[in-house]
């Protein structure tokens, strides 16, 4: 899910490519493990699904707790649960612009005391908490005293893609303007880069990434060492140019959302075979945003919002389901607009964004029908807009515009 400043700045063209992880350095991906009662990356997995299929959640939730910074803070950006915490990470330099949280009551576990711990997401390993920020701090954290262990900082500043965080276990990718960065978990330091631009997933031995691409593109754009002389092996690339969202890998297709040129005509969902990148379908809509799907079952499920800009003409939000073979299943108008949040548990979607919409709701994702509804705003705000999501076992936690987290059970 793209943050609003990320919508508004992700204007460079971005595309598709797919690498292959299996080296002879012996780096490989997909070693990180995903449970029900965890939600440690920004879309759950590493595939970006959005979706923690063995989690179950309230049929009617109430709130159980809720978390008011001091000061005002941005939207919380990142977020992440793990068996006894909530790490929730904001944009702004702030004492509590990265905090972690008692997962049961909501009580501060510690506040970082980092001013330049800008935080655009998190990522969550079994000791240690990790951050990126939109420009190219990275930085890692002890999960109980809030510590810092390393930090890494290039000053490239370069906007990122997406969700800008993946970590696979012992791995750290950054994807953003300048590229795609792999960072040593433990350490921090840089093992390579590529020169394509965006984020990434991860599925098995292979590392689908958006970047600026040619269709048919044997090799990275730049040379890019492992440790000796190995090189990453490009299997395909697909011409197209990204809208900032991430990839998500579901059974044999990578689905990506694409911008076409010119920027101002709309926005696509496309469909890409992952073995050879042939395009399997696509779905178009003028003068909107699309998200990156959420993945439930045998359908996935996007939201195609319009800004409130003047140059936007006025027409329907809608929400959609598509089959693996991209047909429409249903489509529901909505007043979510162009930074709608998606994520899903069990037999449940979640949508958030913009109050009136409203902030929050729990829908049926084989139907549409609408199961609950929430105001996350508190009593310190008039309105709240939902910028982030994380669904376990038995919790729904929503991150806010004005830096509240929000526990519902």
């Amino acid at each position: 899910m793209p943050s609003r400043r990320t919508v508004l700045a992700t204007g460079t063209a971005t595309g598709l490519a797919a690498i292959a992880g299996c080296l002879s350095s012996g780096h490989s991906f997909d070693t990180f493990e995903t449970g029900p009662d965890t939600w440690r990356l920004s879309r759950y997995d590493l595939q970006n699904t959005g979706h923690n299929a063995e989690a179950t959640v309230p049929e009617d939730p109430e709130e159980r707790w809720r978390f008011e910074p001091e000061s005002p803070v941005r939207s919380v950006d990142g977020l992440a649960v793990g068996e006894d915490v909530v790490v929730a990470g904001s944009e702004r330099d702030a004492s509590t612009n990265l905090v972690a949280l008692e997962r049961n009551t909501g009580d501060v576990r510690w506040k970082a005391d980092d001013r330049d711990a800008d935080v655009a997401a998190v990522a969550l390993g079994d000791e240690t908490v990790y951050t990126t920020s939109d420009g190219q701090y990275i930085a890692a954290y002890d999960l109980e005293t809030g510590e810092r262990r390393w930090a890494n900082d290039e000053e490239r500043h370069a906007r990122t893609f997406g969700a800008p965080l993946l970590f696979d276990g012992d791995t750290l990718y950054r994807g953003d303007g300048n590229g795609l960065t792999a960072y040593d978990a433990e350490s921090g330091d840089e093992r390579w880069r590529v020169s394509d631009q965006g984020a990434v997933a991860i599925d098995g031995d292979r590392l689908f990434q958006g970047g600026t691409t040619v269709t048919a593109s044997e090799s990275p754009n730049a040379p890019v060492r492992l440790g000796t002389d190995s090189e990453l092996e490009t299997l395909w690339k697909s011409s197209g140019s990204g809208n900032g969202e991430p990839p998500v890998v579901w059974n044999d297709r990578v689905l990506s959302g694409v911008e076409p040129l010119p920027f101002d005509e709309g926005e696509r969902l496309q469909a890409y075979d992952a073995d050879s990148g042939g395009l399997e379908w696509t779905h178009e809509y003028s003068d909107t945003h699309v998200t990156s799907p959420v993945i439930v079952d045998d359908r996935a499920i996007f939201h195609v919002g319009r800004g409130d800009w003047d140059d936007v003409p006025d027409g329907p939000n809608r929400l959609l389901a598509v089959d693996a073979e991209g047909a429409i299943e249903w489509e529901a108008e909505t007043e979510w607009g162009v930074t709608a949040v998606l994520a899903a548990a069990g037999d449940t979607l979640f949508v958030g964004g913009e109050p009136e919409a409203p902030g929050l709701a729990a829908i049926d994702p084989a139907t549409s029908d609408v199961r609950w509804e929430r105001e996350p705003r508190g009593d310190s705000v008039r309105l709240a807009e939902v910028t982030s999501l994380a669904a376990v076992d038995g919790l729904l936690v929503a991150g806010t515009e004005h830096g509240h987290v929000v526990a519902y059970g």
